[in-house]
């Protein structure tokens, strides 16, 4: 056993791993993110290697949770999440744990825009997966529709004490600067 989970932790995690959708075009990875959630008590787990066949996998079984690489030959993780989150599917509000190899600035920035939860990079331990898995459920955001942006809220570490108009910390200093020059 690699999770030393205490049974209340399972019972949280149960809900969200009731069916699991795992889209990767690596078999090797796919077996490695499989035992792992299995042993945090997934029930179904579902593979696709591509975009297409993962969006009809989405539709077939309404997964609770999708982990996604970011790119592969027949897959884009990143239109894959776009196309999922303005659809009208049963899962699009599903989280998506983007895992991936690719984890620049500019990768972690794409994939947050596009939709997804959380990002791990490849290769991770036990307990970064299930760190992510315990975000996603135990630090819900916020759901976004907006004319550029279908997701959960961007601001993974929003302070929630609003204090204002303004919500930025410059925003308060750009508010005092103006008072001051009236």
């Amino acid at each position: 056993m690699v999770f030393n989970l205490d049974p209340k932790k399972l019972q949280l995690f149960e809900p969200l791993l009731q069916r699991v959708l795992i889209v990767d075009p690596h078999p090797a990875a796919v077996r490695v993110i499989s035992d792992l959630v299995k042993e945090m008590g997934a029930r179904r787990i579902v593979h696709a290697a591509g975009t297409l066949r993962a969006l009809d996998v989405v539709q077939e079984v309404e997964p609770h949770v999708i982990f996604l690489e970011r790119a592969g030959p027949e897959l884009d993780g990143l239109e894959f999440t776009r196309y999922l989150r303005r659809s009208h599917f049963t899962s699009r509000g599903a989280p998506v744990i983007m895992v991936t190899a690719e984890a620049t600035a500019a990768s972690i920035i794409a994939a947050r825009d596009s939709g997804v939860h959380e990002f791990l990079r490849k290769p991770f331990t036990a307990g970064d997966l299930f760190r992510r898995v315990e975000n996603v459920i135990t630090k819900e955001r916020p759901w976004i529709e907006a004319k550029m942006y279908v997701g959960p809220d961007r601001r993974r570490f929003n302070s929630g004490a609003y204090e204002g108009p303004k919500k930025r910390r410059v925003d308060k200093g750009i508010v005092e600067h103006t008072l001051e020059m009236a």
